[in-house]
């Protein structure tokens, strides 16, 4: 982008256990890396803005997918699920992330950059009881 002297969107995928809640015992390098690439994606933002590229991040939470499935079946992470999230399911990557990079790299997006946004049910709001104190 910047040789060609266009601007553009970059797009960090992140997670949730990047963020104050979702902090959890025994994830300390993959914390500790998505932390640092949420605050590489704001850095990054101030340095490319004059440039016209913005950059933004996204912290998904746990969704539906071949990954997950296992987990899903569990009866003990579905009464998880029913205690800690306000929406009360997890979503599916489409549409629950594909629109969102689809907005982030579409021009209606110009005014967007530096931020994280997470994708989760809800998972991390403060209030929400977190899964230590099930």
């Amino acid at each position: 982008m910047l040789e060609f002297n266009q601007g553009g969107s970059i797009i960090n995928i992140s997670s949730t256990a990047g963020l104050n809640r979702g902090h959890l015992p025994g994830a300390l390098a993959y914390a500790t890396s998505k932390s640092a690439l949420n605050t590489m994606t704001k850095v990054m933002a101030m340095e490319l803005g004059r440039h016209k590229i913005r950059v933004n991040s996204i912290s998904p939470g746990i969704f539906k997918s071949e990954i997950t499935e296992e987990l899903l079946q569990k009866k003990w992470f579905k009464n998880v699920v029913s205690k800690t999230m306000p929406l009360k399911e997890l979503g599916v990557t489409d549409p629950g992330l594909t629109s969102l990079v689809k907005y982030l790299i579409h021009g209606s997006s110009d005014y967007v950059t530096g931020n994280i946004f997470i994708v989760d049910s809800g998972y991390i709001l403060p209030g929400v009881p977190i899964y230590s104190s099930l």
